[in-house]
């Protein structure tokens, strides 16, 4: 078919399309307008596919770390154009690394306002002033920004997207600053520098001051928005971080970033250096306390948990920083976390939620749990349900009594009583370790599974005795036998899993049947704990195929 002319019939809306067909002869074809435009639409995106895409993929292919919305009102509205995109680094660049031009001095530093100080930004500050450059580069053939009759280039919703990645201020990093011998203290006198970076805010004077012994995170007072007018984190990080990063650079001191590449791009947070051995933090903390319910020197514990005693030292190492678990504030848990209902600034969690709640990677039972998901633990706790009444596992914890922790030094306590735990790892003997067990309940097309028990529960216990935790929650190792077990007594002699899985299939209560049971257990685990010697799709591994 081939179309030959296009033309309106008459004055109802009415088109023609004339055209050839395969026969040779005319015809004449009559559609509505909108018809037509539809027909055309379709036309466009056969011949055009890509029509409409190029914008688009090439946003979301440039991403940049160095994205900044510059939103003065406090929301779009019909009078309001779109907020504006702006590319830091990229104006760093253009400016040969001039901020001056920019940015204000104020104490021989850099304000990180733009072309101000305290007063609050305007629009016309930044069309004059931003425009005003664009205009002076343009005339000097440079390359420019869009001029005043240009809006819609910098105020737009299509702003690309971001690539900023939060950086972690990890104990590597902090140790770095720590030990700078060019980092120096607020006062001469300074023995350590802790003070050119922790503060503390008197609400009476209005002014900072450095409390020593006391230093905290900065999250703790700068929360990602502004907050009673204590500066947001972001603005506080640059105020202190890049300042500080600008002014040894103006001396020729190598220092760190003063981009938003430098500092927000996955591959240059990559690149900073991590260290392996690093020193344990100065902050007067202690290394093993132990933890009560009650108030120290109070006699009415009758309806309280024994105590526990915790390696805080320990614990330390694992963590990436304080802040892991301390995360409002580096006081005591019970500072917040009252026993009993709560407190106010605890949001009203007791100390026993706040210890246990399991969803929550702050809490011990929840960052223990976290644990059980490596390929070490996972293939025995993947289906393991949590369990709200384990005793056993109460009792790890929980085991100092409240007479020894009403009588003796807490310190000495702690140390006596954690000393106890990992010598009472007791490994079950080998040779009560059945070698080799034949699965061949179900055998029909393929021969017994003869499965190398022995060789698999002493490699489970090998993982096991890596871990101190693990060590700690399965001193008595017959545990381990619960990892296949799962619902029989802690036992060396289990029953077998036809006890409670059907041969003829699922159960009514949801339990599988006994092939369902053995695949879903065995080839699981191998997932979990990535063994790789056993495909979960190789029967023959496992079954020889009978002849």
């Amino acid at each position: 078919m081939k179309i030959v002319g296009i033309y309106p019939i008459n004055l109802v809306g009415y088109i023609g399309i004339e055209f050839k067909n395969q026969s040779g002869d005319w015809t004449m074809l009559k559609v509505k307008s909108f018809q037509l435009m539809f027909f055309a639409m379709i036309v466009l995106f056969i011949l055009f596919p890509s029509t409409g895409q190029t914008s688009t993929k090439n946003i979301e292919n440039d991403k940049r770390p160095d994205r900044i919305t510059i939103q003065l009102g406090a929301g779009l509205s019909k009078n309001e154009m779109p907020a504006v995109g702006f590319m830091h680094d990229l104006h760093t660049q253009a400016l040969d690394g001039k901020c001056e031009t920019c940015h204000l001095e104020k104490e021989n530093a850099l304000v990180f306002k733009f072309k101000r100080i305290e007063e609050k930004p305007s629009m016309d500050s930044y069309h004059d002033k931003c425009i005003a450059c664009h205009v002076k580069k343009k005339a000097s053939n440079e390359i420019a920004g869009p001029t005043a009759a240009e809006c819609r280039t910098c105020h737009t919703t299509r702003r690309g997207v971001s690539s900023w990645k939060a950086i972690k201020f990890d104990k590597s990093l902090h140790f770095t600053h720590e030990s700078s011998d060019r980092i120096k203290g607020m006062e001469a006198s300074d023995k350590d520098n802790c003070s050119r970076c922790h503060h503390q805010y008197n609400e009476k004077t209005k002014e900072i001051f450095y409390a020593k012994g006391k230093e905290e995170s900065c999250f703790y007072c700068h929360k990602p928005v502004e907050q009673n007018t204590i500066s947001p984190i972001r603005e506080a990080a640059h105020d202190s971080c890049v300042k500080c990063h600008q002014t040894f650079k103006a001396q020729n001191i190598t220092a760190g970033p003063v981009t938003c590449g430098g500092c927000h791009e996955k591959e240059n947070q990559q690149k900073i250096k991590k260290l392996a051995d690093i020193p344990r933090m100065k902050r007067n903390q202690p290394d093993e306390v132990v933890i009560t319910g009650w108030k120290t020197g109070s006699k009415t514990t009758k309806n309280y948990m024994n105590a526990v005693a915790f390696n805080h030292k320990s614990h330390e190492v694992q963590a990436e920083t304080c802040k892991t678990c301390h995360h409002e504030t580096l006081k005591k848990c019970n500072d917040c976390h009252g026993t009993r209902g709560g407190k106010a600034k605890g949001g009203f969690i007791s100390l026993g939620q706040a210890m246990h709640k399991q969803d929550s990677k702050r809490s011990c039972v929840g960052c223990h749990r976290e644990y059980t998901k490596s390929p070490d633990c996972a293939g025995c706790h993947f289906k393991a349900p949590a369990v709200k009444d384990n005793s056993d596992s109460c009792k790890t914890c929980h085991s100092v009594k409240k007479a020894q922790a009403q009588s003796m030094e807490p310190a000495e306590l702690a140390k006596m009583t954690l000393a106890g735990v990992f010598s009472k790892y007791k490994p079950v003997p080998v040779d009560k370790i059945p070698e080799k067990v034949v699965i061949d309940v179900l055998s029909s097309s393929y021969k017994g599974s003869s499965f190398p028990h022995r060789k698999v529960v002493l490699a489970i216990a090998k993982r096991v005795e890596k871990s101190r935790l693990a060590k700690a929650f399965h001193k008595d190792q017959t545990a381990l036998c619960m990892g296949c077990h799962h619902k029989s007594p802690k036992t060396l002699e289990p029953p077998e899993c036809a006890s409670c899985h059907s041969r003829k299939g699922p159960a009514p209560d949801g339990r599988p049947g006994l092939k369902g049971a053995y695949h879903g257990l065995c080839i699981t685990c191998h997932q979990k704990m990535e063994v790789k010697s056993v495909a979960a799709t190789d029967c023959a591994k496992c079954h020889e195929e009978k002849k």
